[in-house]
């Protein structure tokens, strides 16, 4: 049998252990990570490598059936259109759209697009070689903003109610 000291000792240690390895998880997770490079097609045909893409970007991966994508979207293009020019910032639409029976990946997207609001060039990755790089559970929405010299420096993956906020701070801080 453990007498009360050895319990109330191994509980602060398991507790210490936890603590440590939250820490080590939430470090992990903003430490800034190169962002992944791609070549995909945009919604005109023509090939778009990442590569080709200069200053601070705000990747956006959405879907036609992704609901808070449809909320997300504008007010991602709002803040373009507020930092775009001073932070050197531009959108990237990616859709993760699939030919499927409920049609054609593009169409899925133009469609999508055309009622949130959203007139612009998007990339399509249909078969999620992108998206995996980025994302790899595949969740949406999720934004990414990669700065000038390519590390991605916020990420959210699923909608939250404060990830706008967090985003603009992000945006405030790049150079």
């Amino acid at each position: 049998m453990i007498d009360l000291p050895d319990r109330v000792m191994r509980t602060k240690l398991y507790l210490i252990i936890a603590l440590l390895v939250v820490a080590a998880g939430v470090s992990a997770r903003s430490a800034p990570r190169p962002a992944p490079g791609f070549a995909l097609q945009n919604n005109r045909g023509d090939m778009v490598f990442k590569s080709s893409l200069k200053g601070n970007l705000l990747i956006s991966f959405f879907a036609s059936y992704c609901r808070p994508c449809a909320k997300e979207l504008p007010l991602l293009a709002a803040l373009e259109k507020k930092y775009g020019a001073q932070k050197s910032m531009s959108i990237v639409l990616i859709s993760a759209d699939v030919n499927d029976t409920d049609g054609d990946a593009k169409q899925k997207a133009d469609r999508f697009l055309r009622k949130a609001g959203i007139e612009r060039d998007y990339l399509l990755d249909m078969y999620h070689v992108v998206i995996e790089k980025y994302n790899p559970k595949k969740m949406l929405p999720a934004v990414f903003l990669v700065n000038r010299a390519g590390y991605i420096v916020f990420s959210e993956i699923g909608a939250r109610e404060d990830t706008l906020q967090r985003l603009e701070e992000a945006i405030r801080n790049l150079r």
